[in-house]
């Protein structure tokens, strides 16, 4: 007798980059860049001479509260299913 290749009890095992912890690390750590990219906004806006970089802080804020919402997301719809 052949053993079940997909038995439904099999819990599927996730990488170490891809745990809880590992998650609430990399949220915790771009809320972090967030605040210094606003502060780099604030920074550039108030001086004459840095308007034309202030793109580079907006751009690293916008990349890291998506990354927020989306890692966020993951680890809500796993906790969500157990």
């Amino acid at each position: 007798m052949q053993l079940d290749q997909n038995p439904f009890f099999r819990k599927t095992i996730t990488s170490w980059y891809d745990s809880n912890s590992a998650c609430w690390t990399l949220i915790v750590i771009m809320v972090f860049i967030f605040i210094f990219a606003i502060a780099g906004i604030i920074v550039g806006s108030g001086n004459s001479s840095f308007h034309e970089h202030v793109w580079f802080p907006i751009f690293l804020a916008f990349l890291s509260l998506i990354l927020v919402i989306k890692t966020f997301l993951r680890v809500k719809r796993r906790s969500k299913n157990n």
